[in-house]
């Protein structure tokens, strides 16, 4: 870690001498491997050590950006050189008042696992193929595709005002994607794990899991259009509620790019509706001790009982509202973290029982036009419900709707959930959506 922040050092000083007035230094260091599954069958596999300087130079409030690959002392200068002279030319920016200062960072357990950081690929290969054969079990037919990776980082950000942040960390994952054909009918669906630490993921069953999914999506019927409850499975309401939170982001409201624009300290959501934003969550997928910018993690509320609380800021957002910095900065823009909602009262299996006719989706978010909030989009993943109960899988569907109304009308969300590395993801129940059924 020490070369890595004497490369950023150095580049940082670089930038100063040659004009800057604020200057940050990213440098990142890794290694990562990688399987290709396809058509059940290794496609790829590799391994790739990495590095990058990245500069980021403050002109009058003006910004410049340049990057290096490697760890050349040489390289690296030249790129805070170049950042500088980019932002000499950029246009002046009244609103920009300062990069962080240094600060304490808060203790996440869980980040970094040395037996992942030593993982062959190898043992990435024997996890895909036991994979095959165990969806191969459930149906000889399906087809396998996907893959997994691993890999280990080192990340060191220093800025001009003293800030020197570290980070080391690891990721593993492993997904598949099985398609069963039977002549024109087709069905599919997949299935993935993914961790910070080897001892959170489970590599066995998710090729099965994948292929027993798919076998329930043969015989698909296309279903006619209407009005009507839309329950969505725990992977689809991971995904919109990351969307919610994704159009927090102060640089889109700033620049009225977002449907949530003016609207904090207003309803947006029913009142079972509370979200937070938490990157402190040991093992957490999307944790981490600071920003892109070296500013401190923490938790945050962004909406509670419906109500919009928060923006996501970044030190430049943050200072434009003269409001906290809220640690959301990824250098190049604003993102969320750990997005988890409250839990509710009834179980997943209730919620699907006391809808008597609706639509189930199991996988898939919906994607809103980041101004107005409207959506539509096709149904890739789908059940009728009829009677409490899942009649049969859809095909040809899309639903529509606008977002804000779509929050408006979450009439459930479910007491159980299923549980990755630092998110948890329910079940939830929308009423009053656009159904619309195929020819």
């Amino acid at each position: 870690m020490n070369d890595l922040l004497a490369a950023a050092q150095k580049a940082c000083e670089a930038a100063m001498a040659a004009g800057a007035e604020f200057a940050d230094v990213s440098v990142q260091q890794g290694r990562r491997i990688n399987v290709e599954l396809e058509r059940c069958a290794i496609k790829s596999c590799d391994a790739r050590l990495s590095a990058r300087v990245s500069v980021r130079a403050f002109v009058r409030g003006g910004q410049g950006s340049a990057s290096a690959t490697g760890l050349e002392e040489s390289e690296a200068l030249i790129a805070a050189r170049n950042a500088v002279d980019l932002a000499k030319a950029a246009e002046p920016d009244p609103d920009f008042v300062s990069l962080p200062e240094p600060a304490a960072y808060p203790p996440v357990e869980g980040l970094y696992d040395p037996r992942i950081a030593e993982l062959q690929v190898t043992e990435l290969i024997q996890w895909a193929t036991d994979n095959i054969d165990a969806a191969r079990e459930v149906d000889s037919e399906v087809l396998v595709s996907g893959g997994g990776g691993a890999g280990w980082s080192k990340n060191v950000i220093v800025n001009s005002l003293g800030v020197e942040a570290s980070s080391l960390s690891t990721h593993i994952g492993l997904s598949i994607f099985a398609v069963i054909r039977r002549g024109e009918d087709v069905g599919s669906y997949f299935e993935f794990d993914s961790a910070r630490m080897l001892d959170d993921l489970v590599p066995e069953g998710i090729g099965a899991s994948a292929t027993r999914e798919a076998l329930k999506f043969l015989g698909a019927r296309v279903i006619e259009t209407g009005v009507l409850p839309v329950v969505f499975g725990p992977l689809a309401s991971q995904d919109i509620f990351a969307t919610l939170c994704w159009n927090a982001n102060a640089e889109s409201v700033q620049r009225r790019r977002s449907f949530l624009a003016g609207k904090k300290g207003q309803r947006i959501g029913s009142k079972l509706l509370t979200l937070t934003d938490d990157p402190l969550i040991p093992r957490g997928l999307g944790s981490s001790a600071f920003d892109g910018e070296g500013f401190p993690r923490r938790r945050l509320t962004v909406v509670e009982n419906g109500v919009l609380l928060s923006w996501l800021h970044s030190s430049y957002t943050a200072n434009k509202a003269k409001e906290p910095n809220t640690g959301h900065s990824t250098r190049g823009g604003i993102s969320p973290t750990n997005v988890n909602p409250l839990l509710g009262d009834l179980p997943a299996a209730q919620i699907i029982r006391d809808t008597s006719e609706g639509l189930y989706v199991p996988a898939g978010g919906i994607s809103p036009n980041s101004v107005s909030g409207d959506f539509s989009g096709t149904v890739d993943f789908g059940f009728k419900i009829e009677n409490g109960q899942l009649a049969y899988p859809v095909k040809k569907t899309m639903i529509a709707g606008n977002v804000l109304e779509f929050f408006g009308n979450l009439n459930a969300i479910s007491s159980d959930a299923r549980r990755e590395p630092g998110m948890v993801m329910p079940t939830i129940r929308v009423d009053g959506l656009r159904v619309a059924g195929g020819k």
